[in-house]
């Protein structure tokens, strides 16, 4: 029985009185309140039983709005108490009300005021002064309060004016305190002049603490990882302080920040340590301007998982990256809706893609000028690499099997996975030369002269036969400067181009034949030429190339699912395709617990001060240490090469 009331106890954060045992006093004479809880480690606040004088027992209650002016106390005895004159729903500010108890006797007084939030009245603040009646015990508390609880329930508690006692919390027998504990564990009450330590347990409280806080403030977050809950504690710090904010996750949660969005965001730095525990999660808080300003921190792991604080909005309304849960996934985005509390959460899934636009001209830097003209060499086989928007990658065009007799032609360009990428002008530069191994031979027969007037065409070019007489004189081919030689045939004369370049040779045989012409016989001569041209031989030297190609460009491409639910786990899976949204782990088994913070001056201004990346301590001594402090996110992927 006992062990089944210990394991209810350790769950709660804190329970009603209860006498404690095993002590010097009976338990209806001491008695405690529990509090803490068993991660954080359990306080006892003692109470003893003890014979009151003339003094008054004072005291501070807070009441809600609805309160009716009525107070349940224990100053010698219990007893409901009266504050004479107060109207409920009125807002006194420090007015003094006579108290009397249930026999209508006047016990003492009670100072009413009324407590603002946000402008709006919220709660009572009653302080009170009540004298015990004759000869009567009043519980009173232990100077020590709150004790620690020791292990099997055991603590120590000093009564007033006494010597310490040494009592057990009943049920609390298999009770073992925590090893470890906040970071701040160290900080104990009688430290208030350097470090004022408080628990965070309410958005109410959160919001409290950053308005002690000076307007510019700056906020790191030293985190595991940064979820939706930590960029809301970062919106509400920026909403009531006004000051920048910066993330710090440690180098194993980075690597899978990498391929993120969040690599470009500047806010995010990196811890040079492989991992970070949630339990040793903090937030420095650092006045920038005025180094008297004092320091603040937070500490635990509700930096990072959402607590279930009932007056605190646990609605997410934000864009969050999503984090990959297998290789190849591609990168993706969600606007996460809903609340935690109700369990409705949904996620507007987004995945980013990289879609061609439309084909223009591409330029390159040659030196200190641009230029659209790519040169190649005459062996090109169509393939050239291009940084299109989505790193190097590799294009092409089918580049004619023979040499082109026309030099520009249009070509359509593909890539290495066949998607048209748009187009280019192509340009052979050609080189023409004439083949003696290959050569085209004419015949002209029957000719009455030389052809075309000792001239011919051929291929676009006109040549003109001529040969050289005895005389060296150059004349049409069968003629001669001198009208009394006649030459012999067969006649070897040249064929010269319209350059006057010998291009070729041709051979004359002249024949006569008779012809009547009315009644005369007249011998007419024939010719038969024979011409012999050698060819021309085109070869490609060179290419030039003008690509018109379509580039990759970034869109955002809703899922065709959407909206969909957020899974268990944090979990939400689109068109097949699963992610984590960071910092949604315990979604549908949500848990609340503390925030600790501290303030103070010069204490913790000296530490958050120590912390903060220009605050280097080895950046000027040329140690290796200073090689590692935070480094922005996107600094240290590209380092890593991820």
């Amino acid at each position: 029985m006992r062990k089944g009331l210990a394991l209810f106890l350790l769950f709660l954060p804190a329970l009603a009185q209860v006498g404690l045992l095993d002590g010097p006093r009976p338990p209806t004479e001491v008695r405690g309140y529990l509090e803490g809880s068993a991660q954080e480690g359990y306080r006892v606040r003692v109470e003893f039983l003890l014979e009151t004088g003339t003094n008054p027992i004072q005291g501070t209650s807070y009441q809600s709005l609805t309160w009716n002016g009525r107070l349940y106390l224990c100053v010698g005895g219990c007893d409901t108490f009266t504050l004479s004159g107060f109207s409920p729903g009125t807002y006194p500010n420090g007015q003094a009300y006579n108290l009397y108890d249930s026999q209508n006797r006047l016990r003492g007084k009670a100072g009413v005021t009324t407590e603002y939030y946000n402008n709006q009245p919220y709660r009572y603040r009653v302080e009170y002064a009540v004298w015990p009646l004759s000869g009567t015990k009043t519980w009173q508390a232990s100077p020590d309060n709150p004790v620690p609880m020791e292990t099997g329930g055991w603590l120590t508690a000093r009564p007033p004016g006494g010597n310490p006692e040494r009592y057990r919390y009943p049920g609390m027998e298999s009770y073992r305190p925590p090893s470890g504990g906040s970071i701040f564990a160290g900080i104990s009450p009688q430290d208030r002049d350097l470090a004022q330590k408080s628990l965070i347990d309410s958005m109410a409280k959160l919001r409290a603490f950053f308005g002690r806080l000076v307007r510019g403030s700056e906020l790191w977050f030293f985190v595991p990882e940064v979820t939706p809950w930590t960029f809301q504690l970062a919106q509400e710090f920026q909403a009531r302080v006004g000051g920048p904010v910066r993330f710090v996750v440690p180098e194993g949660t980075a690597t899978s920040y990498c391929p993120t969005g969040y690599r470009s965001d500047p806010r995010f730095h990196v811890l040079p340590r492989p991992s970070l525990d949630k339990k040793d999660a903090l937030a420095v808080i650092w006045p920038r301007q005025n180094a008297s300003q004092k320091g603040a921190a937070m500490a635990g792991r509700y930096l990072v998982d959402r607590p279930d604080w009932p007056d605190g909005p646990d609605c997410l309304g934000q864009t969050l990256n999503l984090v990959p849960t297998a290789e190849g996934l591609p990168e993706a985005r969600a606007y996460v809706y809903g609340c935690i509390s109700q369990a409705n959460l949904k996620a507007r899934v987004e995945f980013k893609e990289m879609t061609l636009g439309q084909p223009t001209l591409v330029w390159r830097r040659q030196g200190w000028s641009w230029s659209y003209i790519y040169s190649y060499g005459k062996d090109w086989d169509g393939k050239a690499t291009f940084d299109l928007g989505g790193g190097d990658e590799e294009v092409r065009i089918t580049l004619p099997s023979s040499a082109p007799t026309d030099w520009t032609r249009v070509e359509p360009v593909k890539d290495a996975k066949g998607r048209d990428r748009g187009y280019a002008y192509v340009k052979a530069t050609v080189e023409r030369t004439l083949d003696t191994r290959n050569t085209i031979s004419l015949t002209y027969k029957d000719q009455r002269t030389a052809p075309w007037d000792f001239s011919f065409q051929h291929g676009g070019e006109t040549f003109t036969l001529w040969w050289t007489d005895p005389w060296r004189q150059l004349n049409r081919c069968g003629r001669s400067s001198n009208p009394f030689y006649s030459p012999s045939y067969p006649l070897t004369c040249e064929v010269r181009d319209g350059q006057n370049r010998v291009r070729g040779s041709a051979t004359v045989n002249m024949r006569m034949v008779w012809e009547w012409q009315w009644i005369a016989t007249i011998r007419v001569p024939y010719y038969d030429y024979a011409i012999t041209l050698p060819a021309w031989k085109e070869s490609v030297t060179g290419w030039q190339a003008y690509w018109y190609l379509s580039r990759w460009q970034t869109t955002w491409r809703a899922a065709t699912d959407n909206d969909r639910p957020v899974e268990a786990g944090g979990y939400v899976t689109a068109e097949g395709k699963r992610y984590r949204i960071p910092g949604l782990e315990g979604y549908l088994s949500p848990t609340g617990k503390e925030i600790e913070a501290v303030e103070g001056d010069p204490y913790v201004t000296y530490i958050t001060r120590s912390l903060l990346p220009d605050r280097n301590p080895y950046g000027g001594l040329n140690r290796e240490e200073g090689k590692v402090w935070y480094k922005p996110l996107s600094q240290w992927c590209q380092e890593r090469g991820k």
